[in-house]
């Protein structure tokens, strides 16, 4: 499966989306909330020109709080922006750092929303924390030239399994990142 193939197929999949997010709604009302930020719609004001750092959920939003930390030491008047997409990580995100970083949802990685949602925020470099890899948001953001960094890099036997089925799709992916920071050595081969 190419790039073309996997976006034609999330496409497709939109009502299956929206009725999992409804569904989700139901035991937990916060996924009914903020839906157009899924979709790159009604983002909150976001300065453009930072840094945009993405964590998944909960586990990574911890991982990455000393490295928005030093981040923002080291580049203060830079404003950084941290997505996630669960409402549980974004409840975390708004505890560890408050006003200090701007956050939203990332946006499906349909190419029109991830362009959209890049051309909003105009980040000067992207992070990505462990395997949270979206092709079209890492292909617009290599169109725009801003690199991308995945940062506390792990890839289980599992995963490793799953990304060599679709090497027309993975392999341009990770080509396209500007660096892979990993978590172990194993993870490095």
């Amino acid at each position: 499966m190419n790039r073309t193939l996997y976006s034609i197929l999330l496409y497709l999949a939109l009502p299956l989306i929206a009725a999992r997010l409804w569904w989700r709604g139901r035991k937990a009302p916060a996924y009914r909330q903020r839906i157009g930020e899924r979709f790159a719609l009604g983002l909150p004001a976001l300065k453009p020109g930072g840094i945009w750092l993405h964590a998944v959920s909960v586990g990574e939003s911890i991982a990455a709080a000393p490295v928005v930390r030093a981040l923002q030491e080291r580049y203060p008047q830079l404003p950084v922006t941290v997505t996630c997409m669960t409402p549980t990580g974004s409840e975390r995100i708004r505890a560890l750092f408050g006003d200090s970083v701007q956050h939203c949802y990332l946006p499906y990685d349909m190419p029109c929303r991830a362009r959209a949602f890049l051309q909003k925020l105009q980040p000067v470099v992207a992070v990505v924390m462990e395997t949270e890899l979206w092709p079209n948001h890492i292909h617009q953001c290599a169109r725009m030239n801003i690199p991308v960094v995945l940062a506390n890099a792990r890839l289980s036997e599992r995963s490793a399994r799953g990304y060599a089925r679709f090497p027309k799709l993975t392999a341009p992916m990770l080509a396209q990142l500007s660096g892979i920071a990993v978590q172990t050595q194993a993870e490095a081969e």
